[in-house]
């Protein structure tokens, strides 16, 4: 596969990220929805909770445009995509097992996006530094 290739689908990935954060921002803002998403529509929520999800909601929303930002250059920008796999997705992956094992079954689509983005984010990672190492690619490029 060809650098441009590789970097064609480094973007591709981080877009994708864009749009499952920008998900979870709009859900961590209106709580309703959040609660239909991670399977409780009947979601109780109190002013402690209305307040960490507010937290989390500006942190998603931040992430999002760091991926954004990430995607406009992911060679020079590739540490990103490491740190959005490990702790950012896998923290998320962890938090959603927790809940199937738990018995949230209807969360098992959060895995999947999990596991799918954790992987393809190491995934581009690797591949920018490959292209760094292989084709002493221009950092200023």
């Amino acid at each position: 596969m060809t650098s441009q290739k590789k970097i064609q689908i480094m973007k591709t990935i981080c877009w994708i990220g864009v749009a499952a954060d920008t998900l979870w921002a709009i859900a961590l803002v209106f709580p309703q929805f959040f609660g239909i998403l991670i399977g409780k529509p009947d979601l109780q929520v109190d002013l402690s909770l209305r307040m960490a999800l507010g937290i989390a909601g500006a942190l998603m929303a931040c992430w999002t445009l760091l991926l954004a930002w990430t995607a406009q250059k992911p060679v020079e920008r590739r540490m990103v995509m490491a740190l959005t796999a490990v702790p950012v997705v896998a923290g998320l992956l962890t938090v959603a097992l927790i809940g199937v094992v738990n018995g949230n079954t209807s969360t098992i689509w959060i895995l999947v996006k999990c596991s799918f983005l954790s992987i393809a984010m190491l995934w581009g990672y690797h591949s920018a530094n490959s292209i760094v190492k292989e084709s002493n690619y221009e950092i200023n490029h």
